[in-house]
């Protein structure tokens, strides 16, 4: 008797279809298509997120596939690894990164962004292609008024911010 069940729930389970990885074969940030076991194509399976992250995940990416009640064509992506560009972290930090190298990484010492036309390096802000402004104006602002200003009969400053 007990036989005769293991055998029937055997049956029954390997009707179900169990967490697996699959590789991506074309990227997204919504659908995906998928290679799964013994070269199986997944069309369009569903990609989780959390709330308030979304990645465009790249071709060539490893995922954890969740079969939703068992069956292949109702699988959803819970989680990724394997891009080509992968930022190592240390115990306690976080970063939250892309696959053209800007990021932003949670480190002890403070909050460090990098990439694009802002990073902050070493505490230093880098702003290559744009201007720092704050409430007053902006600093290009400020060196144009220092630039041109006088103390009475006295030259303009020199040299020039």
């Amino acid at each position: 008797m007990i036989g005769s069940m293991q055998r029937q729930i055997a049956r029954g389970m390997g009707q179900v279809r169990q967490t697996f990885l699959g590789v991506v074969a074309r990227g997204g940030s919504k659908l995906l298509q998928l290679t799964g076991l013994a070269g199986e194509v997944l069309d369009e399976t569903e990609l989780v997120q959390q709330v308030g992250f979304s990645s465009h995940i790249p071709e060539g990416c490893r995922v954890v596939v969740v079969p939703l009640q068992g069956k292949t064509s109702r699988s959803v992506v819970i989680a990724t690894d394997g891009a080509p560009i992968v930022v190592q972290v240390n115990k306690g930090e976080t970063c939250i990164y892309d696959q053209f190298g800007h990021a932003i990484w949670l480190k002890e010492d403070g909050a460090h962004v990098k990439g694009g036309d802002l990073f902050v390096d070493d505490g230093n802000l880098h702003v290559p292609n744009g201007e720092v402004i704050d409430k007053k104006g902006s600093m290009q602002e400020m060196r144009d008024i220092y630039n041109d200003h006088t103390n009475g009969n006295t030259p303009k400053p020199n040299p020039q911010m």
